[in-house]
């Protein structure tokens, strides 16, 4: 509706503040706070700092994303639209598939700044713009599973905090693979720190994860049976924060499209079943509770214990030792210790049962991206990759402790890797190449990051692990240690030890860390104990997920890996990943602390603007240059812009290419302050200046099209006009060539009296009519039966009579006609068709054939058929002239092809014992005594002719079956001149029929449901005779009229529209195209369809 009823959103985006803040008149960060704020105030969120991305998290939603605004910014370059999330989506898919690298999406920011929805809305557009309307299935559901992880990471990775209702509570790298068509292949997740400390509590006003909330509400039937699911309220590890329900959240809507998320990553049922039982353990074992008695601590409700432990598959003995007593061994150097078995007190057992649900859920945690993954596998080998990054944002509490250290730690991370990318090397790029470049300061955070990773002077994370190593027993003396051995770090200048606690200056802003409990955080481990229960539980899904190769050995040296050090790792491997792809930033902001859509927070704006060092980023876009590239890369791609390196769309420049660069850059329409040539690269100074290149390259191949046309439409048009002139010519001669043929034709024929049954004709027409679709030959005109049509009485055929032996001299000639006889040439040999001279006789049919015997034609007697013994035959019903002639008495069938089926027929009714008629599509028949054979009939339009070819004949589509032929009258002898009109329809010196052998109508192949149209039937070319000899002897009557027998539309403009029914009143009768009036309008119109 907002699209349809509103003023187009993309104005609405525009109308307040600068889209782009580099165009700020004043630069101050009061300056770019005020544009923040118009912008805010009117529901503009997004802001441009060049390609940098500013997002101000609305805290309501707003009516500008959706399919019809991604399909908006498909293929737009950056200064075409408002500035919008899915606008640097496009930009890294653009620039992905356009020059083949790697890019990666930055989205940073505090946490509640509205990080997680930009990640969303990025994978969104992919999905959308990626592959093409022909993509696979394959494709399709490489997209579903794309969108489909989000509902299900958010409800196992997201909770509610005091500053975000659904905060990322983990850190996520999503690379989506592509081909070189840019259609996505697969992709893969890589998930940093899961805050597992969240599972046994929860700050006052928070949640625990989203998952147990939705499955307390959700499950249902057997799942709440057999788990033991009750409401929130009734588990301890849900009620830690007082709250068990998000406004504007419905966990029950949010369980139902986690669960077909599952679905659609491949997640089986039985494996969503296991997930459940242990989702529902960890709430249970956040019910086991302990009483404590001279310092040992005891299950106090074994119900609970065995509860769990059923969903476990741990026997209730075994958990409950190892939730009660820890086993410790002593060592003396390499020889074996002595093992005791140390009751736990209250606080112990309830970090053993704490550590428990820790480690089970985060490795269910970690299962499910590895499931993930596997969905999204694809074949390694030359791909593109678009990386979304989505982490945890900068957090300060009153209370910060272990976890918001480590998240803290990553933020500054990833603001270097900003730093680095457009403040820092930026800059060094310029004075390296040789650009005039007026350094800008800025403040690097690299101190920051050396004060905590650092090795030499030791970091705060090496300090914390040697604390680890080296400290032993209870927490609070390993927690005095690390406060007092961090005053190594008392030289950084942005480090401060306030007693049991210290203070770390980061880039936004001082955050004090408390010490107590961080060793114990940091050392990341679980009881042996722990890991025997899950040794022998029969719970194979709980197994899996700690398998033998992360179990501790016995007796193994190795020391366990610290949570720094994992953490550590996990984030300079994704500073590499990032450094190796091109990087596209999203800096997210929070207009307010209270999460309310029309509250503007300043002071809280502007402590943002600060520390992210937007006004220094706004300095280095203001005085450098939008776009880079190596000389030869732009030689490659521009060298199309000018003619001394390009002819033709191929490149001809022979020089180096520096000279190359300076050639093109020469031709371009902007001055030479728009650029700069350094040692190695070429720098384009603004957007508008690299659009207008781009625009210049598109443009060129257009201009080439259209020469191209244009020359292609001038070469067409001569040939259509020599074309036009031949046909004329070669029309206006068969003119005159068929007319005179047509003027010798009827005055022999009316001279030799042919067609004397006419009678005969009309006779056989009912056994066929409305049962076999029919050729025009047979009913488009009148055509005559001639009976002889070998002239077998002449005297070149005496060698055919004499073939057929003494009994022929004393039978009467009917009817005679060359044919195809379907022959049987026996085993293992296919069916042909074998020509045959065709003779009638008051007594017999004659099948003849003409063989060569020692290199001479000699006539030979096939086969002799008693004309009465022929008493049916069958047909197929299309407009094929196939006929098999039945003999039910002698069991032998012969199959003909004759194209005077109809006649041959009404002789054998008329002189012979023919009666039974049978038509379809497919005809058995005796090929031989008590041996048949069946012929199939199909349709098939894209054959001209019939064509037979394994007993299956292939016909076209003919008129139709009820197409009957009119009536005709014998008349006299009438000589007609050439040009001349010609004689009644049907008379007898009517020449070859109309719709025949003889003529066409011109440019169709006959009338509506005929054959198909686009050329004519066969017999030739359309005839148009128009004068051309001298006038007809009889002139015509005056204004006679005829009738449309079928519906006629006209190709050439010069000829009138016909529907069946009209009548014509005839003006000039011209060979088979007349000339008449219909409604007022002369032209010409085909003879043979009135």
């Amino acid at each position: 509706n907002f699209l349809n009823e509103g003023p187009a959103w993309k104005d609405v985006m525009s109308q307040s503040g600068l889209d782009d803040m580099t165009l700020l008149s004043k630069l101050t960060n009061e300056q770019i706070m005020q544009n923040l704020k118009e912008r805010f105030d009117n529901g503009i969120i997004y802001t441009n700092i060049g390609e940098v991305l500013i997002s101000m998290n609305p805290y309501q939603w707003l009516q500008i994303f959706g399919p019809e605004i991604i399909q908006s910014y498909v293929g737009k370059a950056r200064i075409e639209l408002p500035p919008h999330i899915y606008g640097v989506a496009e930009q890294a898919y653009r620039t992905m598939v356009n020059e083949r690298e790697n890019q990666c999406i930055l989205i940073t920011g505090e946490s509640g700044a509205g990080k997680t929805e930009a990640a969303k809305k990025v994978m969104e557009y992919i999905s959308e713009v990626s592959g093409s309307a022909s993509s696979s299935a394959k494709l399709d559901h490489i997209k579903k599973i794309i969108l489909g992880t989000n509902p299900l990471l958010e409800a196992f990775g997201n909770a509610k905090t005091l500053r975000n209702n659904n905060s990322s509570r983990f850190g996520k790298y999503f690379e989506i693979h592509f081909n070189q068509e840019g259609e996505p292949l697969g992709g893969r997740i890589i998930n940093y720190l899961l805050e597992k400390s969240r599972v046994v509590t929860q700050l006052e006003g928070e949640r625990n994860f989203h998952i147990f909330y939705q499955f307390c509400v959700g499950a249902q039937g057997s799942e709440r049976q057999d788990f033991g699911v009750h409401e929130a309220t009734s588990f301890d590890y849900l009620v830690k924060g007082n709250t068990t329900t998000v406004d504007g959240m419905d966990d029950m809507k949010e369980y139902q499209e986690m669960r077909e998320a599952m679905g659609v990553i491949g997640l089986s049922p039985e494996e969503q079943q296991d997930i459940f039982r242990l989702v529902a353990a960890i709430l249970w074992i956040g019910n086991i509770d302990f009483t404590e008695a001279s310092e040992r601590a005891s299950v106090a409700d074994m119900a609970v214990l065995e509860f769990v432990s059923s969903l476990l598959g741990i026997p209730a003995s075994f958990l409950k030792t190892a939730l009660e007593i820890r086993e410790m061994e002593t060592k003396h150097g390499m020889a074996r210790g002595t093992t005791y078995k140390v009751p736990l007190n209250y606080i112990q057992a309830c970090a053993t049962r704490d550590a428990l649900s820790k480690a089970i859920y985060s490795a269910m945690f970690d299962w499910l991206v590895m499931r993930i993954n596997k969905a999204l596998d694809f074949q390694a080998g030359n791909t593109l990759s678009i990386g979304v990054l989505d982490i945890y944002g900068f957090e300060v509490f009153k209370k910060n402790v272990f976890e918001q250290f480590c998240i803290n730690y990553v933020n500054e991370k990833l603001q270097q890797i900003f730093i680095e990318f457009t403040l820092r090397l930026e800059q060094e790029e310029y004075v390296k190449e040789g650009i005039a470049w007026t350094p800008i300061e800025f403040f690097n955070n690299k101190i920051v990051c050396d004060l905590i990773e650092a090795k030499r002077p030791p970091g705060i994370f090496l300090v914390l692990d040697d604390v680890c190593k080296s400290v032993h027993g209870v927490a609070k003396g390993a927690d005095k240690a690390f406060g007092d051995r961090l005053s190594s770090c008392a030289s950084n200048p942005h480090f401060k030890l306030r007693g049991n606690a210290f203070c770390v200056k980061h880039y936004a802003g001082d955050v004090t860390y408390e010490c107590e409990g961080m060793p114990e955080k940091n050392k990341d481990t679980m009881a042996k104990d722990l890991f025997n229960c899950i040794e022998i539980s029969t719970n194979k899904y709980l197994q899996t997920l700690f398998p033998q190769s992360e179990r501790p050995v016995a007796g193994s040296k190795k020391a366990p890996t610290t949570s720094g050090f994992k953490i550590r790792t996990a984030a300079n491997e994704l500073v590499s990943t990032l450094s190796k792809a091109t990087p596209h930033y999203c800096r997210c902001l929070k207009p307010n602390d209270e999460k309310r859509y029309d509250m503007f927070d300043g002071p809280r704006v502007l402590h943002q603007i600060r520390y992210l060092g937007l006004l220094d980023n706004i300095k280095v876009k203001r005085a450098g240059f939008a776009y880079r590239t190596v000389y030869k890369k732009f030689l490659d791609r521009y060298f199309l812009l000018s003619p001394q390196t390009s002819y033709a769309a191929k490149m001809i420049w022979k020089g180096d290419v520096l000279s190359g660069c300076k050639a093109i850059l020469a031709d371009c329409p902007f001055g030479s302050d728009q650029y700069q040539i350094g040692k190695t690269k070429v720098f384009i100074r603004t957007p508008e200046s690299l659009f207008a290149l781009e625009d210049l390259r598109v443009n060129y191949y257009h201009n080439m099209v259209s020469k191209i046309k244009f020359a292609f439409r001038t070469w067409k048009n001569h040939k259509h006009e020599c074309s036009t002139r031949i046909k004329n010519a070669f029309k206006a001669y068969k003119i005159f060539q068929q007319q005179c043929a047509t003027i010798i034709q009827k005055c022999y024929k009316d001279y030799k009296n042919v067609a004397p049954y006419s009678d005969l004709r009309m006779k056989i027409e009912p056994n066929i009519v409305n049962k076999k679709e029919r050729n025009r030959l047979s009913i488009a005109s009148v055509r005559k039966f001639y009976g002889d049509y070998l002239n077998i009485m002449s005297g070149p055929r005496a060698n055919l009579r004499n073939a057929m032996g003494p009994t022929f001299g004393q039978e009467k000639v009917i009817f005679t006609s060359k044919s195809m006889m379907v022959h049987h040439p026996g085993l293992l040999k296919a069916n042909k068709l074998s020509p045959r001279f065709l003779v009638l006789t008051d007594a017999a049919l004659y099948l003849v054939s003409l063989q060569k015997k020692k290199g001479v034609p000699e006539y030979k007697l096939d086969k002799r058929f008693i004309i009465s013994s022929i008493t049916g035959c069958a047909l197929s019903p299309y407009r094929d002239n196939f006929v098999i002639l039945k003999m039910p008495l002698d069991f032998l069938d012969v199959v003909l092809e004759v194209e005077f089926k109809t006649e041959l027929l009404g002789w054998l009714k008329e002189r012979g014992s023919l009666s039974q008629f049978e038509f379809g599509d497919k005809l058995p028949y005796f090929k031989k005594k008590k041996s048949k054979n069946k012929i199939t009939f199909i349709r098939d339009d894209m054959v001209q002719d019939a064509l037979y070819k394994k007993d299956k004949v292939r016909i076209n589509g003919g008129l139709p079956a009820s197409s009957q032929p009119a009536s005709f009258q014998k008349t006299g002898f009438k000589f007609i001149g050439v040009g001349g009109g010609g004689g009644p329809r049907g008379g007898r010196g009517g020449g070859p029929p109309r719709g025949g052998r003889g003529g066409a109508p011109r440019g169709r192949g006959g009338p509506r449901g005929g054959a198909p149209r686009g050329g004519p039937p066969r017999g030739g070319p359309p005839t148009r005779g128009r004068g051309g000899g001298p006038p007809p002897v009889a002139a015509p009557p005056p204004k006679p009229k005829c009738r449309a027998l079928y519906p006629y539309d006209p190709v050439e403009p010069d000829e009138l529209r016909l529907q069946e029914g009209d009548v014509i009143e005839i003006t000039e009768e011209d060979g088979d195209w007349w000339k008449g009036v219909l409604n007022g309008a002369e032209g010409l119109f085909p003879a043979n369809y009135v």
